[in-house]
């Protein structure tokens, strides 16, 4: 009687791919390639002929039958899984208040500061305070160094912004106003910036008011707290130095206006404090 050879009638199971045994068509094994497990199937004789090579079938001995998927990287709620160099990789999740971005290298995802502007201060005074002196005086509260911030790191850039108007009773006098700023509690003072304002009357009728503004970087390097104040110098000591009179045309000391559209009263003058990160902002200092 003649024999007819069918070949295998159902895949063979083989169990875990060795390099030590030898493999026939319709063989199955099971393989582990670069993290991932997956079951081929023989389509050729072989033997030490792995299956597949980071992720790619030996498609001359080896089909895949089912191809298994990597685990996850991931440990932690909110973790992220991200391309690495040659495989997904875990990215932990970030601290509160931070945002995915793009790292330095431009090559990867990190986590960060939101954006540039981390905190924002601000004191307004919404009445005059008369002060003539012609020495140097540190004006009244919230000017004394009660404004302050306290930066998030050490290397963050803080911007200090004053901002005044004045009249004088005396013809055409000016007014010295500069920014310290602390970070030993007020022990000791530095010089930021200064200006001049200058005023002027008519016969002492307070017709030419004027305004100014102080705005300026640095990098107190520190986390403690930043305290800012103003120092001011009158050039005579005339009638009422009125710093923050806000209608000019009113006598000495003479209440701040109410603000017609919306029933505030309009500060004049007042100090921000803002904090920047060292990320997007930088002082230079030239000689």
């Amino acid at each position: 009687m003649a024999t007819i050879d069918l070949g295998k009638i159902k895949l063979k199971w083989r169990g875990d791919w060795s390099s030590g045994a030898s493999y026939t068509a319709d063989d199955v094994v099971s393989y582990t390639d670069t993290s991932v497990t997956s079951s081929y199937i023989a389509v050729a004789a072989s033997s030490n002929q792995a299956p597949s090579t980071g992720g790619t079938a030996n498609s001359s001995y080896w089909n895949f039958l089912a191809k298994g998927g990597a685990s996850s990287p991931t440990t932690t709620e909110g973790d992220l899984i991200v391309r690495g160099v040659s495989a997904d990789e875990r990215l932990a999740i970030g601290s509160a208040g931070q945002a995915l971005k793009v790292n330095n290298a431009g090559n990867g995802l990190t986590y960060g500061v939101a954006g540039g502007l981390l905190q924002a201060k601000q004191w307004v005074k919404n009445s005059t305070i008369t002060n003539a002196s012609t020495s140097d005086a540190v004006l009244a509260s919230p000017f004394d160094g009660t404004a302050q911030i306290t930066p998030a790191a050490a290397g963050n850039i803080i911007k200090a912004t004053y901002f005044v108007t004045c009249d004088h009773a005396q013809n055409w006098r000016s007014t010295k106003y500069r920014l310290d700023y602390s970070t030993d509690g007020g022990s000791n003072w530095k010089g930021l910036a200064g200006m001049s304002v200058t005023t002027g009357s008519n016969s002492g009728n307070h017709m030419f008011g004027n305004n100014g503004n102080i705005a300026v970087m640095f990098n107190p390097n520190t986390t403690n707290p930043v305290y800012v104040r103003v120092v001011i110098n009158c050039h005579n000591n005339g009638q009422g130095k009125q710093h923050g009179q806000y209608n000019n045309e009113g006598g000495d000391g003479s209440a701040v206006n109410p603000d017609s559209l919306n029933g505030v009263i309009a500060a004049g003058h007042g100090i921000l404090l803002e904090e920047y990160s060292s990320s997007i902002a930088s002082v230079t200092a030239i000689a």
